[in-house]
């Protein structure tokens, strides 16, 4: 989730929060003044301040209830008992929205650890404040897997416990500096200081795996494993011939571009249509840009990994699509945005005017073309719209890689990702095997196996294995 939708959300929750604590504050006064202070003759009094921060906390909650639940639809049901698998996930993505999910759901409780002091003076002991942090964000989980509104997660309960321990860490250090008197002066130092150890821990932490994934030459691949799969009950066999040996293959390189290239980039395809980029409607994300042209006919999204591109001519959207032709024409009319294609690719006809053109590493001059090309050609030989994924690669190094054995043993120990459940007692065959390659994390395109198993006697099921051996 962006930033800017974030605080959207918070906007739209904070509205109903101020509404429900003002609901709150006005039954509880009526209580206090109708009931405690005329039928009971109760002498203690308000404290105002006590009321602004409960009132506070109220709203925070009510805003924390609506972005975990409110927002989402149902339909989820799910249970993620894995430690830690969410930041495997983020790490062999490398997304930085995946990092921003994580670092986002520990800020978000922040303020209860923050707060908790404030309000209740027993929370001012670290472990009643830990105890409710954790009892807070169990709630929730138990909430969302019920609701069927959220995935039951342990990593969100981990991540939400430290931030609230973080928060906790905060306001001692105002407490133990303003507040606590018997606190001896020359152990304020470091009282504080072990206050924020955890916030320093996680500070560290997270730093270190950027670095390192900083330091190191390939990219990850997103179909790496965040957990091991408990392989002690399923039955896995094969009439594939595993051999033992190893060899070097290629790795090939792609670019990565920048804000700078996807605006160029823009600014020349609209230029083919006689428009320019509206830079006050840009739209940015992580690795895309979205934008318009001038007069709102046309919108480009340009991914910055391989310069990828989706293009649509809204002018041209209700035309009738023009059917039967040739790869070469097609070629021709998307030769226009300066899209180079080989002489032979490929093709098919889908119908109403919609084109695939698929490569696979076909040599054009001195790169490799991989990916798919769609488009759709309006009746006037107009391109209504394209979306290509073609990427251009050039031989980087060679690299060792896992022989078909070693790779099988892989699957054997359960490092590998499968989104169907893999049930106890399940028969899984392997039927073929083949090396493929993905696009990783830094833009690389790394040798990958591919296993086409069957399991349970169902087929279409598909096991990668990262084939490099040492990065």
């Amino acid at each position: 989730m962006r930033i800017s939708a974030v605080i959207q959300l918070a906007r739209h929750y904070m509205l109903l929060g101020i509404i429900g604590a003002l609901i709150v504050t006005s039954i509880f006064l009526i209580g206090y003044f109708l009931v405690y202070k005329k039928l009971m003759k109760g002498t203690k009094k308000l404290n105002v301040s006590n009321i602004g921060r409960w009132s506070i906390f109220l709203i925070y909650i009510i805003i924390v209830l609506g972005a975990t639940i409110g927002h989402r639809d149902s339909g989820y049901e799910s249970i993620n008992l894995h430690l830690f698998s969410s930041y495997k996930e983020a790490y062999n993505n490398f997304s930085l929205g995946e990092w921003r999910n994580i670092i986002l759901n520990i800020l978000m409780f922040v303020p209860i650890g923050f707060m908790m002091p404030l309000l209740i003076k027993k929370c001012e002991r670290w472990y009643i404040t830990y105890l409710v942090g954790f009892c807070i964000t169990l709630f929730i989980e138990t909430l969302q897997l019920i609701s069927k509104r959220g995935i039951f997660e342990v990593d969100d309960i981990v991540n939400n416990t430290l931030g609230c321990v973080i928060g906790y860490g905060i306001v001692m250090i105002f407490l133990s500096l303003f507040k606590r008197k018997k606190v001896i002066q020359k152990h304020k130092a470091l009282i504080i200081t072990a206050y924020q150890i955890p916030l320093i821990v996680s500070i560290i932490s997270i730093s270190v795996i950027f670095i390192n994934y900083n330091k190191q030459e390939l990219g990850n691949l997103s179909i790496s494993n965040s957990y091991n799969i408990d392989m002690s009950k399923v039955d896995v066999s094969t009439k594939v011939n595993l051999d033992n040996k190893s060899k070097k293959v290629d790795v090939y390189e792609s670019y990565v571009g920048n804000k700078e290239d996807a605006i160029n980039l823009a600014n020349k395809i609209f230029s083919k249509v006689n428009t320019k980029v509206d830079e006050s409607q840009n739209d940015e994300y992580d690795d895309t840009i979205v934008f318009k042209g001038e007069n709102d006919d046309y919108t480009l999204w340009v991914n910055y990994k391989g310069l990828t591109t989706w293009f649509i001519d809204y002018s041209q959207f209700e035309a009738k699509g023009k059917e039967n032709l040739t790869y070469k024409e097609v070629r021709d009319l998307i030769s226009k945005f300066d899209i180079k294609l080989p002489k032979e690719a490929d093709f098919e006809d889908c119908g109403e005017g919609n084109y695939s053109i698929s490569l696979d590493m076909v040599k054009l001059e001195d790169v490799y073309l991989n990916g798919e090309l769609t488009c759709k050609i309006s009746e006037n030989n107009i391109v209504s719209d394209f979306t290509n994924n073609i990427i251009s690669y050039k031989p980087y190094k060679q690299y060792q890689i896992l022989s078909l054995k070693e790779a099988y043993n892989e699957i054997l120990q359960g490092k590998f990702k499968l989104l169907d459940v893999l049930e106890r007692n399940s028969k899984m065959e392997v039927t073929g095997v083949d090396l493929i390659y993905q696009l990783d994390s830094k833009g690389f395109y790394q040798p990958v196996y591919n296993f086409e198993v069957n399991i349970d006697k169902k087929e279409n099921h598909n096991i990668y294995i990262p084939a490099l051996k040492n990065k």
